[in-house]
């Protein structure tokens, strides 16, 4: 509770180096982000980036950072205090893209919340899913880039993994129009689609 601020916050060369050093131990391995503020000098620094071009380039470079820590299977987490600006939302694409987590926490919790990251084991890294739906259906609300042409298979990485992952997705009937064009399904007679 003693601890007083007395300076900018290189986060991003923070960040990157953090995860470049874990990258080299074992799959699995994971680094904690605990930020009061926003990163406001260096490489991905928020309070430099005024235009929408250089927000851009900031929100990549924490994309990039992540890609690269999903890739050596090291799991990044966002611990950030209630109360101080932060702007989780380019820092919560590192946790998203590894299967990470992001809290805000009272710092009275801080410790709570540390333990409770860490307590959680990795079981897999470099996780890719693939579903199949039946033909006569597709899947919704999901990244063109991730469905096959016919939105009927969905190829998903996943990245890191605990025992508690879920994954979840939508699907849908295709149109009656596509469905016609189909030559083998006889719409007078089908009553369901497998799932």
């Amino acid at each position: 509770m003693g601890l007083e601020e007395t300076g900018p916050t290189a986060l991003g060369p923070a960040v990157l180096t953090s995860i470049a050093l874990a990258s080299e131990g074992s799959a699995g391995s994971q680094v904690v982000i605990c930020t009061d503020g926003l990163a406001n000098i260096g490489v991905g620094a928020f309070d430099e980036a005024k235009t929408e071009v250089e927000i851009a380039k900031v929100d990549e470079f924490y994309e990039r950072v992540g890609e690269f820590a999903k890739s050596k299977g090291v799991t990044v987490n966002i611990v950030s205090i209630i109360g101080d600006e932060c702007n989780l939302d380019s820092l919560s694409k590192l946790a998203e893209l590894t299967g990470g987590n992001v809290e805000r926490v009272d710092p009275a919790s801080l410790t709570k919340n540390f333990a409770n990251m860490l307590s959680d084991p990795i079981i897999a890294t470099n996780v890719v899913t693939k579903v199949k739906l039946h033909k006569g259906l597709q899947f919704r609300n999901e990244v063109d880039q991730n469905l096959s042409e016919d939105r009927s298979l969905l190829v998903k990485d996943i990245g890191n993994v605990t025992a508690d992952y879920e994954i979840t997705f939508e699907y849908t009937l295709k149109a009656i129009s596509e469905l016609v064009k189909m030559e083998d399904i006889d719409l007078t007679t089908i009553k369901s689609f497998p799932f």
